[in-house]
């Protein structure tokens, strides 16, 4: 499938939009180009922290240490590289040091941070976003804009996710979910989730789909099953 076969890209752990784009006059192998949501940004840029956030952030980062014998090794380092405007990013060397995601929130409150925190890539990285923005917030919002029926969108996700994984499988939309050996081993993420994920998360529903594999084949024949494409 072609970049172009989607409607949107959420981005940068939902604090980002993009929409893939190709001019009528290039050929169908040309580079697609993505133009961002500024719209969206303006959305939910309400009292982002940003440069302040990013330094007390930074700060805390430096606190969270994995002690052994007189010997303390940071755990959580910030990552630069994965960061954008919206979505402040840090490499998490050691998942088993995290604090639970209820304890950083509360944190958060505490000091009147008005953002929200998530880990991902199989608590590898810690994410912090604005307080209005997330991947479902993201899908709503194009609902509203584009007047998108929900139960014609299709959501596409690996088999273990994000600590915000289970609020991609609620509501009116569908939901693909790609299984196989390239997603990250579930247990890693749990660690951090403190339960189940099959206790928050309907795997029974008509609006889910999994499917072994990441093929166009498999995404077209799962979309075929949920009435997306016909035959």
């Amino acid at each position: 499938m072609l970049p172009t076969d989607f409607d949107a890209f959420i981005c940068n752990s939902g604090s980002d939009i993009y929409y893939p784009s190709q001019s009528s006059d290039m050929p169908s192998n040309s580079r697609v180009t993505f133009v961002l949501d500024h719209n969206y940004r303006s959305h939910i840029e309400y009292r982002w922290g940003g440069e302040g956030l990013r330094k007390y952030l930074v700060k805390w980062a430096s606190s969270v240490v994995e002690r052994r014998g007189r010997i303390e090794k940071q755990v959580i380092f910030e990552d630069s590289e994965h960061s954008s405007t919206y979505c402040l990013a840090f490499k998490v060397v050691n998942p088993n040091h995290l604090h639970p995601l209820k304890e950083l929130q509360k944190l958060m409150r505490i000091q009147s941070l008005r953002c929200h925190a998530l880990y991902n890539h199989g608590a590898t990285r810690l994410s912090v976003i604005p307080i209005h923005a997330s991947r479902s917030q993201a899908l709503r919002y194009l609902s509203i804009r584009w007047g998108i029926e929900l139960p014609d969108v299709v959501v596409i996700v690996g088999e273990s996710g994000d600590s915000d994984y289970e609020e991609l499988f609620g509501g009116l939309h569908k939901t693909v979910i790609l299984k196989g050996g390239f997603n990250t081993p579930a247990n890693r993420i749990h660690t951090v989730r403190r339960y189940p994920l099959q206790d928050v998360v309907a795997l029974d529903s008509s609006n889910i789909i999994g499917i072994e594999g990441c093929s166009t084949g498999d995404i077209r024949s799962a979309l075929q099953q949920l009435g997306i494409l016909t035959q």
